[in-house]
């Protein structure tokens, strides 16, 4: 399972930016819809890692978003983000903790129960499948920081030639010219110039490594720890 915290940045400083970005996710599949869960913060689960992606890359090009992605097995759902536990909502936490202090905004961390397994569990096994875990997760965490390098630069006029691009695949770039009103060159310029190609393939990995991610996580792991640390911070 996937959990997403977002942060607001400088929400104090700007106004409430919470309803667009709800509004902007609304399509995405989700388990369990993004809300607002206190202040300016949203959250949801997911279990497709290309909708994490998607999604990500939808707050990342709103630019006002910090964000973390937890992704563990030990999980309790409720009817809503709010009200569910476990694992991986302590690692969205902290994932969005340290995204703060990062410029690119953005952290994946594993349930911090798969971390105590690999560290305390008598089987090899088990102790493997945390660490590559959590080694995964940095993988994806790398793939996402550099993605949010060239997404950051795109401009209003490159999203409008991406977007369009994106919906009519075996479109050529004359007809999506035409379907724009502007030259066939300026379409040419601006996938090359945001590296269009590029960066899909970046999203499309990013996936990947988010789904091997939770392939590796234990599934046995015990919720203990989650239930302790969840109570110590309602505290």
């Amino acid at each position: 399972m996937f959990v997403m915290t977002v942060d607001q940045v400088d929400s104090r400083a700007h106004a409430d930016a919470v309803p667009a970005l709800l509004a902007t996710l609304q399509g995405v599949p989700v388990r369990l819809p993004f809300e607002r869960t206190a202040g300016d913060e949203v959250q949801a689960v997911l279990e497709d890692p290309r909708a994490v992606v998607d999604a990500w890359e939808a707050i990342v090009r709103d630019g006002r978003w910090r964000v973390g992605i937890g992704i563990g097995h030990d999980v309790e759902l409720a009817d809503s983000s709010r009200a569910s536990r476990g694992g991986p909502f302590l690692g969205a936490r902290d994932a969005v903790d340290e995204a703060k202090g990062h410029p690119d905004r953005v952290a994946v961390r594993v349930s911090p129960s798969v971390d105590d397994a690999s560290q305390s569990s008598q089987s090899s096994q088990s102790e493997s499948r945390g660490s590559d875990a959590s080694a995964a997760a940095r993988d994806a965490q790398t793939v996402l920081r550099l993605l949010s390098i060239v997404i950051d630069e795109r401009t209003d006029a490159g999203w409008r030639v991406i977007d369009a691009a994106r919906a009519a695949p075996d479109a050529t770039q004359a007809q999506l010219a035409d379907q724009l009103g502007i030259t066939r060159q300026a379409v040419s310029k601006a996938l090359r110039t945001h590296d269009a190609v590029t960066v899909d393939e970046g999203l499309r990995t990013a996936a990947r490594l988010l789904a091997r991610t939770l392939e590796l996580c234990p599934t046995g792991v015990s919720m203990t720890a989650a239930t302790t640390r969840g109570a110590e911070e309602e505290l």
